[in-house]
Formats: C-alpha cells, structure tokens, sequence
C-alpha cells in the first residue's frame, strides 16, 4: 500500500472521528510510526505521519471545541444535569480519552478557537503550512503549525489580548532526607525509561494509550522524587567537604 494511498484513508478516518477517544488514538500511533521513520530515516514517511499526527491534534480541538459542559438545568422541585450527545461531559470525554484540559486548549486554539472567522483562517494556514512543508520534503513541527495558525488568526481577530505573568511560587525544600524505599522507587522509575528498548517497530505494535500512560506514570514519579535527591545528595556533599 502506498504513502500516498495509507495518508488518505488516515485524512478520511479523522474526519469522520465523532469521539475525541478515536482521534486520540489515531494520533498516538501517527506519533509511534514518525518515531520510527526517524529511526529508519525514512524522511518521505516521516512527513506524512507527522501530518496525520498534527490533523489528529487539531481534530481533537475541534471536538473538544464543540462538546458542551455539562449543564446543571435548575427546576421547580429538583436539578437535572443534561449532558453533550453521548451522554458525557466535556471532562469525562476528555478524561476517557487521556487528554488534558491544558492540553485540550492548546489543541483548542490550534483549531482556530471560538470564533468562525479565526477557525476558517486556521484552517487555510494549516493546510498551507502542510503543503509547503511536504513541497519542502520537511516534517511539520507543532511549533510551525501553531506559528501558522496564530498568525492567520491575529491577522484575521488582530493582535490576542496578552496575559498577566504569574509570580513563581518558591521552590519547595524538602524537610526529610529520603531513605530506603524511596530510593528504590526512584531508581526503578529511572530505569524504567532509561532502559526501554528503542525498538519503533514494536512500539508502533503496541498499545499507544497503555504504553504512554506506563511511561508517564514512571516519568513522573522520577521527576517528582529527583528534587529530593538532589537535596539529599548536596547535603551529603557538603557535610564531607
């Protein structure tokens, strides 16, 4: 089967995705298969899986875009909750589907936001942008597409409004050295990820939604124990100096 033949029927399945559950799928394993091209510097696939990984991206804003929260409808003698067709709400659809709502939106705004007029101007620089980067035998990046669209949509709306910065909040200090257990549990997080077989091939096989979730759990508690040792570690140096 050919690229060509495989990236239309992959265009044609996110159409027709109504869950973001099936867009979330289709765009885990567009990102297991560019990891492979890259791994076998096959540039021609890497492309279009990179494409289809973004389209699955802005297809999952859009979705997260149009399902409605949950409303809470007040009556006489009772309260009532009426839920989006399928009988969910915004965030447990999100939830089932392993997505973020930071995540959601980004992949929101991507999508060309709120507005008719910003989301028809994203849709136009998104496929301007994949058709200059498979002109350019490139692989799209977020970062190009989320340039892309954020300038079709400042040009269209005019400059977005800029945030107020957030004052960082102090780094926490831990109190107690960890010990024993601790140790154990944060050198087999490490391990986890740091020994898993670059092996793309089985990767694209397995299932994208177990595997991230197994790799983000181990990540995470790694990440959330390595400020510890660090502590550890320097008040260990500097007690021997």
């Amino acid at each position: 089967m050919s690229a060509l033949v495989r990236y239309e029927q992959a265009r044609t399945a996110l159409a027709e995705c109504a869950r973001i559950d099936e867009a979330s799928e289709i765009r885990d394993k567009a990102a297991a298969l560019a990891a492979y091209a890259r791994q076998r510097d096959d540039r021609d696939l890497e492309v279009w899986v990179r494409e289809i990984h973004l389209r699955a991206c802005v297809r999952i804003g859009e979705l997260s875009r149009d399902l409605d929260q949950a409303q809470t409808v007040r009556q006489a003698d009772s309260a009532t909750v009426r839920l989006p067709t399928g009988g969910k709400s915004k965030a447990e659809a999100l939830a089932d589907a392993g997505i973020s709502t930071s995540t959601a939106q980004r992949y929101e705004a991507l999508a060309g936001g709120r507005e008719e007029q910003a989301q028809a101007a994203g849709r136009a620089a998104m496929e301007a942008y994949f058709a200059q980067s498979r002109a350019d035998g490139a692989p799209p990046t977020m970062a190009g597409l989320r340039g892309a669209v954020r300038d079709a949509v400042q040009a269209t709306l005019g400059p977005l409004p800029s945030r107020p910065k957030r004052a960082s909040p102090p780094p926490e200090q831990s109190k107690v050295a960890p010990i024993g257990a601790d140790w154990a549990d944060f050198t087999a997080a490490i391990l986890t990820v740091a020994t898993l077989p670059i092996d793309f091939a089985s990767l694209a096989g397995r299932s994208p939604r177990a595997l991230l979730a197994d790799l983000r759990g181990e990540a995470c508690e790694a990440l959330r124990r390595l400020p510890l040792w660090i502590n550890a570690l320097e008040n260990e140096h500097d007690h021997a100096a």
